[in-house]
């Protein structure tokens, strides 16, 4: 079977994009998987290493930007789409997987146009806006989030979950003394909340000595944030991105992050309390919308990012710093919404599809 898989930009649909996959190929290794990808995205830095199939088109979003750099957009576009429809026939594609980013929206159409079985996956609990325009042409949707479903036609829908490249054996949280915290900016950083982040320890004051952090600043940050720290006397290991996120999240005691949805996913299957800061320009709130999965179970506490952030933030840590039965609590409710088999579902789902399409043929 030849599967293509679209998706990057961020990690947030490069990550699940892999993921999906590698589980294919360790199911079933003679599959032969063709990643695509953005020249701009993560992705055109990661895939080189990673010694996977890949190739990367030159295409950025549309909305949110000036006419010309829109126009501009619908040329890449259009030779996006150019390129996707001769790679269908090239590699011989079976079937093709958006997942996301500037590139899976050229691909997915190629796939409707080619008439070639077409899954989404759909990782917040807002749909983006490429889904949202092209789901009914989809055969299945794998969504990571229950509160997706009424976006969609729910017999296109599983439920599947955000497929991570990782699996943690669940344990109760033991919480370490001093106490550890670990700061995720999403897998390009955020600069709002790492000054947030700084503006809460120096509210801490005296409970700083009583936790050490582990910082993913983004590469623009690194210096910004060890000056931060050493001004404040914390113990903190910084660096602009973290490879081994399964790691870091078993050593957490906590965590301070944006609320992308693959952030959101990783926490429940760590299973750690959290302190979501979402970030707050996007137009539909979909990372508030994420972080609410996990703050209605009692797993997480959402802090605005806004013009209080380090005092608001500085109060939300004083109150868990000194409640550790709560973390504890937090920490297994987190668990509860974890669903660790979700790049196995969706590739099976793949198989399926595949093996009910050579039966037609």
């Amino acid at each position: 079977m030849k599967v293509i898989i679209a998706g990057g930009g961020t990690g947030g649909h490069l990550f699940p994009a892999v993921a999906v996959g590698e589980a294919m190929m360790r199911e079933r290794p003679q599959t032969e998987v063709l990643f695509v990808g953005t020249t701009a995205g993560l992705e055109a830095r990661w895939m080189p290493h990673s010694g996977l199939r890949y190739e990367l088109f030159q295409v950025h979003g549309i909305r949110g930007h000036n006419l010309v750099e829109r126009l501009r957009a619908v040329g890449e576009f259009v030779a996006a789409l150019r390129r996707a429809r001769g790679l269908l026939g090239a590699f011989g594609a079976d079937l093709v997987v958006g997942a996301g980013g500037y590139a899976s929206a050229p691909m997915a159409m190629a796939a409707i146009m080619a008439r070639i079985p077409l899954v989404l996956m759909e990782e917040n609990t807002r749909p983006g806006l490429s889904n949202r325009m092209l789901w009914r042409f989809a055969t299945k949707v794998c969504v990571g989030f229950e509160e997706a479903v009424l976006s969609f036609n729910s017999l296109k829908v599983v439920v599947s979950g955000n497929p991570v490249r990782f699996n943690i054996e669940p344990s109760p949280l033991q919480l370490h003394d001093p106490l550890q915290i670990l700061v995720l900016g999403g897998s390009t950083g955020a600069h709002r909340l790492n000054e947030g982040v700084i503006n809460a320890l120096r509210n801490l004051r005296e409970s700083v000595i009583k936790v050490t952090l582990v910082h993913q600043t983004g590469e623009a940050d690194v210096g910004l944030v060890k000056g931060g720290y050493a001004a404040l006397g914390c113990q903190a290991h910084v660096v602009p991105f973290i490879d081994d996120m399964a790691t870091a999240l078993a050593r957490a005691d906590l965590l301070v992050a944006r609320a992308g949805a693959m952030t959101v996913s990783e926490v429940a299957l760590a299973g750690r309390p959290a302190v979501f800061v979402p970030y707050p320009f996007h137009r539909d709130r979909q990372q508030e919308l994420n972080a609410r999965v996990l703050e209605r179970r009692g797993a997480a506490v959402i802090v605005a990012d806004d013009e209080r952030l380090g005092e608001n933030l500085a109060a939300t840590l004083r109150e868990l710093i000194h409640d550790p039965e709560r973390l504890v609590r937090m920490a297994a409710l987190a668990r509860t919404a974890a669903k660790p088999e979700a790049a196995r579902t969706i590739a099976q789902l793949c198989f399926e599809l595949g093996a009910r399409e050579r039966a037609v043929a």
